[in-house]
């Protein structure tokens, strides 16, 4: 079992951060680098390597000594030789051994909101979704899956999965978004009955100040969801995603949540 009492934010952990060069990501990166140990090594997964590097060279220059890897990493090219060197070829360059470190994390962020503009029964286009799960799904089982490959062997794996409320509310106008965040949701519950030694923290950010929800509430094709997204920002209920991120540090810090259940921004610690 996962020890669901042992601290996750005092060991010396190689973390892995997808979808980490803006938002919700960035904000994770910077906290976790705050947090955890100086001897810990943080790869930074994005698509925009210039914004990577620009943010690994803002955190080195302000916490001297910590140890960060940038690649650029698009999670919907599925080549199977890209998820089976990734970790495998950082390691090599950086010249890191797996026992180098107590404890392996990940922090699965990356994601794509679809097509808002259609209801569901407008679904008819094969390529935009298929390319759609690949990146919201398929790609983050593979990268999890290598991620676990290489680091079997840390006495703690932590996995933090972004979610959504999406996953459990059928909101008009998201149904592929909402049908990837229960997929990956359900994933992991079912990797943790397989294997309870594995930490996993599901954890719902709440509405933030994303590009991602501007973009729904701009061009969402329900006027309900459409509406309800503007009156959040016009009522200041959208979050900063630091404030939310700082949720997610305490939520780690204290460490007694439900092994992959569903936890979210508004929860009592």
């Amino acid at each position: 079992m996962a020890d669901a009492t042992s601290p996750l934010l005092d060991k010396k952990s190689f973390v892995v951060i997808a979808g980490a060069s803006r938002g919700l990501g960035k904000s994770i990166a910077t906290k976790l680098v705050t947090e955890l140990p100086r001897t810990s090594f943080f790869l930074f997964l994005a698509r925009n390597n210039a914004t990577l590097e620009a943010l690994a060279g803002d955190l080195m220059t302000s916490h001297p000594g910590v140890r960060i890897g940038w690649r650029k990493f698009d999670q919907g090219i599925l080549e199977q030789n890209i998820f089976d060197t990734l970790l495998v070829d950082v390691l090599k360059e950086y010249e890191l051994k797996v026992d180098d470190f107590e404890q392996s994390v990940i922090v699965h962020n990356c994601a794509t909101v679809g097509d808002v503009s259609k209801w569901a029964w407008e679904m008819t286009e094969v390529t935009p979704l298929q390319k759609f799960f690949e990146i919201n799904v398929t790609g983050m089982i593979l990268l999890n899956s290598a991620f676990l490959k290489t680091f079997g062997k840390t006495k703690s794996r932590l996995v933090v999965n972004i979610t959504s409320d999406n996953s459990k509310i059928p909101y008009p106008s998201m149904s592929v978004y909402c049908a990837s965040k229960a997929a990956r949701d359900m994933f992991f519950r079912v990797m943790v009955a397989e294997d309870p030694s594995i930490r996993v923290l599901s954890y719902s950010p709440g509405p933030c100040d994303t590009d991602l929800l501007a973009y729904t509430r701009d061009t969402c094709t329900s006027k309900d969801l459409g509406g309800d997204l503007k009156n959040f920002y016009s009522e200041g209920k959208v979050l900063s995603c630091d404030t939310s991120i700082d949720k997610l540090i305490a939520f780690l810090k204290k460490n007694t949540f439900k092994n992959a259940e569903y936890v979210e921004y508004y929860d009592p610690l």
